[in-house]
């Protein structure tokens, strides 16, 4: 009873250390994907789709759209 305990015990000690170190290894070959240069460009080219000189284009087409129903 005591050897089928401590089996046990080794085997759930075993698959713990495997998980621990398995996640080590997805942390240190992770690239890191988010800087602070990176950031503030993703912030920028956010920034500036949603201005309105990016949107215009949009809505010149819809004005398009919109005219060719009314005549149409």
């Amino acid at each position: 009873m005591i050897f089928a305990a401590s089996t046990i015990a080794v085997f759930f000690a075993a698959i713990s250390i495997v998980a621990g170190v398995s996640l080590a290894l997805v942390l240190l070959t992770q690239e890191r994907k988010n800087n602070s240069t990176e950031g503030m460009a993703a912030f920028q080219r956010h920034l500036s789709a949603l201005s309105d000189d990016s949107r215009e284009h949009l809505r010149s087409q819809l004005r398009d759209v919109k005219q060719r129903q009314t005549r149409g």
